[in-house]
């Protein structure tokens, strides 16, 4: 999983890769346009395309015109959310796909919201006051998420120099606690034990 994340990562760190994506996120885009909207080549940019869709980040179709040859769009083809934890005892990543939304209770007043027949003023301002309930209470879970993140890189930290501390004063006490607990530990202290 470590190696996906690291090609995602080196995909991602291009500039002209993630403004490819942005662009994408406001609609369907070919290769003509990309160029004349980044200022880069049509070669250019036919080579990120083509490492972004091998990537499974987007997918081209094609489509006819009236007149002319047929056109290639590209399309954002997955969403997904990518965390990057950096502290000075760890590195790792993340990464969340969408799945399709379960049936709750905010997404069935979403859909409700969206169906509704108020009029266009009122149904914008209820889907704006929803959207701004919805935000504040992810922003709640993600304060939640990350203080769970640092009470348990406490935790490890805490675990991790309490086991080097038996490895430097008795080592077969230290191995006695390794064979009891390895299945348990996180796979980064075992690691970060092995390398001490």
């Amino acid at each position: 999983m470590e190696g996906e994340m690291g090609k995602l990562l080196d995909i991602l760190g291009n500039e002209t890769r993630r403004r490819i994506l942005i662009l994408l996120t406001k609609r369907p885009y070919f290769v003509s346009e990309l160029s004349q909207e980044l200022g880069v080549g049509q070669k250019a940019v036919l080579e990120h395309l083509r490492i972004l869709e091998k990537a499974g980040l987007i997918e081209g179709r094609t489509e006819k015109i009236p007149r002319g040859r047929p056109r290639k769009y590209y399309t954002i083809k997955r969403g997904f959310r990518l965390e990057v934890l950096l502290t000075p005892y760890t590195f790792g990543t993340e990464m969340y796909e969408p799945k399709k939304p379960r049936q709750t209770e905010e997404y069935q007043q979403a859909r409700q919201l969206i169906k509704s027949t108020e009029p266009l003023e009122t149904k914008i301002n209820e889907l704006l006051e929803f959207l701004t309930e919805i935000e504040r209470r992810v922003e709640e879970v993600m304060r939640t998420k990350q203080e769970l993140e640092e009470v348990r890189l406490l935790i490890e930290t805490y675990i991790e120099n309490l086991l080097r501390r038996i490895a430097q004063e008795d080592e077969r006490e230290f191995e006695r606690l390794m064979r009891e607990f390895s299945p348990k530990l996180p796979r980064k202290i075992i690691e970060d034990l092995n390398d001490f």
